[in-house]
């Protein structure tokens, strides 16, 4: 019985052991993996930082580009504006001259 007794003492304190080896190893990958975690929260807080400084660039550089354009496309409806004036003034004094040759026609067939 003694030999049971000792084995089973003998076994528990390979337990023991084992136990506390794991709990070692559980507790030394803990802290890497928290250091882990750290390290990519630091990691995903720079990125974040740098697309938020990315976004508000372009956001910038859209508005200016925006302005540029209605500027671009007011001055662009001015000279529609100005260049269908011009055209309608053209037919005006097209249709005056043709009317001032018919009226020299009649003057000239008179005489």
């Amino acid at each position: 019985m003694d030999y049971y007794w000792e084995r089973s003492i003998n076994t528990e304190v390979e337990l023991k052991k084992m136990t506390q080896g794991l709990q070692k190893r559980v507790e030394e990958r803990t802290k890497e993996l928290e250091e882990a975690k750290t390290s990519l929260e630091i990691k995903v807080a720079a990125r974040t930082r740098e697309l938020k400084e990315l976004s508000e660039g372009l956001e910038r550089q859209v508005k200016e580009r925006t302005k540029e354009l209605q500027e671009r496309v007011n001055e662009l409806e001015r000279f529609r504006k100005l260049t269908v004036g011009r055209e309608l003034k053209m037919l005006e004094l097209k249709k005056e001259v043709e009317k001032l040759k018919e009226e020299l026609e009649k003057a000239k067939s008179k005489n």
